[in-house]
């Protein structure tokens, strides 16, 4: 997809947002929502990084894109913890 196509796509995804809640979505969201947002961004980035570069190297029976990947989400379910907590 083209950027373009993209940012139709997310402006369409708050549009159905808004006509669902009847209300701004944006201004109601909580830090918990931005940081899970961007976890699952760097997340989705690190296999499309895997899937362009293709690793051949297996570490622990998976490839290295796995492994960070796993690492990623262990210190991002940590973090959420310390986002979460008042």
């Amino acid at each position: 997809m083209e950027t373009g196509h993209l940012v139709l796509l997310g402006q369409g995804l708050f549009l159905v947002a808004v006509l669902i809640t009847g209300k701004p979505v944006l201004p109601q969201t909580q830090a918990t929502d931005i940081y899970l947002t961007a976890l699952a961004i760097l997340l989705t980035l690190t296999y499309l990084l895997g899937l362009l570069f293709r690793p051949k190297k297996k570490r622990l029976g998976m490839g290295t894109d796995s492994l960070v990947v796993l690492i990623l989400y262990l210190v991002g379910v940590a973090g959420l913890f310390a986002v979460a907590t008042p």
